[in-house]
């Protein structure tokens, strides 16, 4: 039986095997769990880091906009004011 464990093993052979043959084979297989919780982990953290990079542009991106609107109403405020110094 030791040669059945260094061979590729079908799952369907493993379901007719007998019970301690196939609890070996079980234990032979790759943790999926631990994998998908390696990759999950990295996944979210690619994502986070991505979302940090787009926060911080957004924000730059409102800065500016604020800082333009201000420019752009004092400019009027200052076109205004000229325009009734001027009338009198």
């Amino acid at each position: 039986m030791p040669a059945l464990l260094h061979e590729p093993v079908s799952p369907e052979l493993v379901l007719v095997s007998p019970p301690d043959a196939a609890e070996r084979a079980r234990l032979e297989l790759p943790d999926y769990e631990r994998e998908f919780g390696e990759w999950l982990a990295r996944t979210r953290a690619a994502f986070e880091a991505a979302h940090g990079a787009q926060n911080a542009k957004r924000h730059r991106i409102e800065r500016g906009t604020v800082l333009f609107t201000a420019v752009m109403a004092l400019n009027s405020i200052a076109a205004l004011l000229l325009v009734v110094v001027g009338a009198r």
